[in-house]
C-alpha cells in the first residue's frame, strides 16, 4: 500500500451555528499535514479560515489566481467562494494549525479592522506565540461544551498578535523598543512620552517624529488605540466588569474608557459586549 498522503484532525464545535447571533462563532479547529504532491479537492468559502503554516509550501488557486505560502507564516481567507485547487509542493510536508469561523457581520467587522484585505499571507517573527493561541482554541473545542467567551477572547488575541508582529517587521529597532515598552505598561495610567522615549534612548521630539513617520499618529493616540484593542479582547471575558477592564488597561475611570470607546468605535463597551455574545 502507498503511504498516506495526508493526515488531518478536526475538533468540531458541538454548538450549532446561530445565524441570528451577531457574535464570533467557531466551526472548528484543525491540524493537518500534507505530503509533497498531495492535491486537495475544491473546498472553502463556507467559513473564514485563519491558520499558522509551520512548514512546507502550498499553491492555492482561487478566482483564477494562484496564492503561494512558503515556510513559517500566517495565512487567512475571508472569501465566500471556494478555491479550485490546493497543492502541497516542494520537499517538505505542508504542516498547518488553523481555525474556521462562521461568516457573519460581526466577524467581518472585527476581522477587517485588523486585516482590510480578504485573503493574504503574513510573515511572523514569533510564530510560537500564534501557535499557543491556536492550541488553546483547539483544546477548548475539545470540551463537551466549549466556552464561547474564552473562544471569542482567543480569536481577538490571535488577530492582535499577528497584527502586532507585522508592525515589528517593518519598523526601526528603536521604534520597536518603544512599542514593546508601551505594550508592557499599558495598564499604567501614568504612562508618559518621557518614559517611552527613555526606554529607546531617544528624545521626545525624535520619538514623536518616528510615530508620525511610521505610524501616522501621535504617541498619545497610539496608546489610546492600543488600550482600546486590549479592551476589545477583555470584553470577551464576561466575568470582568467595565470598571475592572478600565483599570487593567490603564484608563483612569470606566467613564473615560466609555467615552474613548464610543469616540473610536461608535458604540459603548457594553454595546460591543452585547453584540459579541447575544443575538439582536
Amino acid at each position: 500500500m502507498s503511504p498516506k498522503q495526508y493526515d488531518e484532525e478536526y475538533r468540531i464545535n458541538p454548538k450549532p451555528f446561530d445565524a441570528a447571533a451577531d457574535k464570533i462563532q467557531f466551526h472548528c479547529a484543525f491540524r493537518s499535514s500534507w505530503k509533497p504532491g498531495f492535491v486537495g479537492q475544491s473546498s472553502g468559502g463556507r467559513y473564514a479560515i485563519y491558520g499558522l503554516v509551520k512548514s512546507g509550501t502550498s499553491h492555492v488557486t482561487h478566482d483564477k489566481r494562484t496564492y503561494i505560502t512558503s515556510g513559517v507564516c500566517f495565512s487567512f481567507s475571508r472569501s465566500r467562494t471556494p478555491y479550485q485547487r490546493a497543492e502541497s509542493v516542494g520537499p517538505d510536508d505542508l504542516v498547518r494549525k488553523a481555525v474556521m469561523i462562521h461568516h457573519n457581520a460581526f466577524h467581518e467587522l472585527l476581522a477587517s479592522h485588523f486585516f482590510p484585505i480578504r485573503r493574504g499571507t503574513l510573515p511572523l517573527l514569533e510564530p510560537e506565540k500564534v501557535e499557543r493561541i491556536l492550541d488553546r482554541i483547539y483544546e477548548e473545542l475539545g470540551q463537551p461544551l466549549p466556552d464561547d467567551a474564552l473562544l471569542s477572547g482567543c480569536f481577538v488575541q490571535l488577530l492582535q498578535e499577528v497584527s502586532n508582529q507585522q508592525l515589528k517587521n517593518v519598523f526601526p529597532e528603536v521604534l520597536n523598543q518603544a512599542l514593546n515598552y508601551i505594550t508592557a505598561n499599558l495598564d499604567d495610567p501614568e504612562l508618559s512620552r518621557e518614559q517611552i522615549a527613555a526606554s529607546g534612548g531617544v528624545s521626545i521630539r525624535t520619538l514623536s517624529r518616528m510615530f508620525r513617520t511610521h505610524l501616522e499618529t501621535s504617541v498619545a493616540q497610539y496608546i489610546i488605540r492600543a488600550r482600546l484593542e486590549q479592551v476589545c479582547g477583555m470584553l470577551a471575558l464576561p466575568r470582568l466588569s467595565i470598571k475592572e477592564i478600565a483599570q487593567r488597561c490603564g484608563f483612569s475611570s470606566a467613564a473615560f474608557l466609555t467615552g474613548q470607546f464610543r469616540q473610536h468605535f461608535g458604540i459603548t463597551p457594553k454595546e460591543y459586549r452585547f453584540k459579541l455574545f447575544h443575538p439582536e
